[in-house]
C-alpha cells in the first residue's frame, strides 16, 4: 500500500473508529473521487488535497464540539462556547463535513478526546507547566475556553499553517472575539526544516526552550509517517525540556510493530501512559463502548 495510503487510513481509523478495512475501503473511495476529478494532479495538487481533508475534519470536529452546548448539563463533557463560530460554514464545507458526521463513533470519539485532553491540560497546569502548545492547532479554542489557562497565567501558542490560522483569525474577528495576549499564533511551513525553524518560529513569539511546556499533538498523527512522527517527538522532548508533557491521539495500528511507549522512549520521553477509547467511554459516559472504539487511542509522554 503506498505511504500516503497508509497515513489517511490511520487517520480515518483515528477519528471514526472505524476497523481497518472499513477505513480502506473509504480512503480508496475518496482516492478514486480525487483521480477522477484531476487526472494529472501533481505534488503541489496532492497536498492541495490532503489539505482539503485537513480542513473538512477540522470542520467536523468544530460541528461536534458546538453541539455539546445543547446537551444538558449532566450529560457534558465539556465547555465550548467559541465552536459554533468554525461550525458556520458554506454549502459546500458542509456536504463534505457530513460524510464525518454521519460515521457511527465520529461524534462519540471527538466528544471523548476533548474531553480527556481537556482534563491532560488541566494536570499539566496543576503540575507547573505554563507553556501550552497547540501542535497542528486548527480550530481548537482551549487558549480561549479553558478558565485554568488564565488563572495559572499560562501562555498558549498555536502552531499551524499560515492559511489555517488566518482563517480562524477572521472567524473570531466575524464574532467580534478578541484573541487574548496570551495566546500567540505560530504560521509554520509543516514542510520546512521542522526543528530549527519550529524552534525559531517559537522562541520569536515568546516561548522559553526548556522550561517545561505541554505539547497538544491531537488528530495530527494519522497525516504524517513514521520518520515524521519520530522527528516530532524528539523536537518536542529536546524543546520542552525536563516535565515537558504531549498528550496525543493516534489510532491502534499507527506504531505497529512497536508500541507509543517504545516510540516516545526512543524520542526521549521517559514514561508513556496509554488508553483506549473503549476506557475513556466507561469513564465517561458509562455503559458498553462502541464496538470498534478501542481502535482510537490517546496517550500521556513525560519528559
Amino acid at each position: 500500500m503506498p505511504s500516503h495510503l497508509k497515513k489517511l487510513v490511520a487517520a480515518r481509523m483515528e477519528k471514526t473508529g472505524e476497523s481497518h478495512q472499513q477505513a480502506l475501503r473509504q480512503v480508496r473511495a475518496q482516492e478514486d473521487r480525487l483521480r477522477a476529478g484531476a487526472p494529472n494532479v501533481g505534488i503541489r495538487q496532492e497536498r492541495l488535497a490532503r489539505s482539503r481533508v485537513v480542513a473538512d475534519t477540522a470542520f467536523s470536529i468544530a460541528r461536534v464540539r458546538a453541539q455539546e452546548g445543547s446537551r444538558g448539563e449532566g450529560e457534558r463533557l465539556f465547555e465550548d462556547p467559541y465552536a459554533h463560530m468554525f461550525a458556520a460554514v458554506d454549502e459546500q464545507t458542509l456536504e463534505s463535513t457530513q460524510r464525518y458526521l454521519d460515521l457511527p463513533f465520529f461524534y462519540d470519539g471527538v466528544r471523548l478526546r476533548t474531553r480527556f485532553i481537556d482534563d491532560a491540560v488541566r494536570d499539566g497546569l496543576a503540575a507547573g507547566l505554563r507553556q501550552l502548545v497547540l501542535l497542528g492547532a486548527g480550530f481548537d479554542a482551549r487558549g480561549l475556553r479553558m478558565p485554568e489557562i488564565r488563572q495559572r497565567r499560562a501562555r498558549v501558542y498555536e502552531v499551524d499553517t499560515g492559511e489555517q490560522l488566518s482563517r480562524k483569525r477572521k472567524m473570531l474577528s466575524a464574532g467580534k472575539i478578541e484573541i487574548p495576549a496570551s495566546v500567540a499564533y505560530v504560521p509554520f511551513d509543516f514542510d520546512a526544516d521542522f526543528e530549527t525553524a519550529l524552534s525559531d518560529a517559537l522562541v520569536k513569539k515568546g516561548f522559553r526552550p526548556h522550561a517545561g511546556a505541554l505539547f497538544v499533538w491531537e488528530g495530527v498523527i494519522g497525516y504524517i509517517g513514521s520518520d515524521e512522527i519520530d522527528r516530532s517527538l524528539r523536537f518536542m522532548a529536546s524543546i520542552g525540556g525536563p516535565r515537558s508533557r504531549v498528550v496525543f491521539t493516534y489510532a491502534e495500528s499507527t506504531f505497529d510493530p512497536e508500541s507509543a511507549a517504545e516510540c516516545t522512549r526512543r524520542a526521549g520521553f521517559t514514561t508513556c501512559e496509554e488508553v483506549a477509547a473503549d476506557e475513556l467511554w466507561r469513564r465517561y459516559l458509562g455503559g458498553e463502548p462502541y464496538e470498534h472504539a478501542h481502535v482510537m487511542k490517546i496517550a500521556i509522554a513525560t519528559v
